[in-house]
């Protein structure tokens, strides 16, 4: 038998994520997610809330440069930037007025883990001609259900929601009161040994 899904967030019913959603937010600045294609099918995967809460972001899979050809053509019109830690990014933190910050009309995030990310932008050299932002500082990692690979490591929304909130003053509390909502419906299914697992550190 199919598992059933709900009709607005596309999670399956035992794991609906709808209660925990709030109002539509809308956001200025676009977001555009280059999503590996392994993260897809993902069940855990934090770009499905992104695109149920924000008006302004599109979500595109692929790897290769002929994926992203499409997606690349658009955003040449566009300010853009790569939400990445490379050496010579801009930095983003709570004491710069808005009058300060970078012109961002666009912001591209990479979404896969680490290595998935690397190949990425190995991939796609036209990624690293982008002007590239990242963090001062970073919030706590809440993304316990799923083990980082890095210590600095944020999820694709984490990571989204800290940079709204710098960029447009717009509170993360939204997104992680979904993600939470998320990870409890994921770990109450789960066998109490395996629950631990994810949760021992919280």
């Amino acid at each position: 038998m199919k598992r059933a899904f709900c009709d607005h967030c596309h999670f399956p019913l035992r794991t609906c994520v709808c209660p925990f959603l709030g109002s539509l937010i809308h956001n200025r600045c676009k977001i555009v997610v280059l999503q590996h294609p392994s993260e897809v099918k993902v069940a855990k995967n934090t770009v499905r809330l992104l695109s149920l809460q924000l008006s302004n972001i599109e979500v595109v899979q692929g790897e290769s440069e002929a994926d992203f050809s499409d997606i690349r053509s658009r955003l040449k019109s566009q300010v853009c930037a790569l939400l990445y830690p490379s050496e010579n990014a801009m930095t983003l933190d709570e004491t710069r007025v808005q009058q300060e910050q970078p012109n961002i009309e666009t912001l591209v995030v990479l979404d896969g883990t680490w290595k998935k990310v690397h190949k990425m932008l190995m991939l796609n050299p036209w990624l690293m001609s982008l002007s590239h932002v990242s963090f001062a500082n970073l919030p706590e990692n809440q993304y316990h259900i799923r083990k980082a690979e890095q210590a600095f490591s944020l999820s694709t929304l984490e990571a989204t929601a800290h940079f709204l909130h710098l960029y447009e003053q717009i509170s993360p509390a939204p997104f992680y009161q979904a993600l939470a909502g998320m990870i409890g419906q994921q770990t109450r299914h789960m066998p109490d040994h395996v629950k631990l697992r994810y949760l021992s550190d919280e």
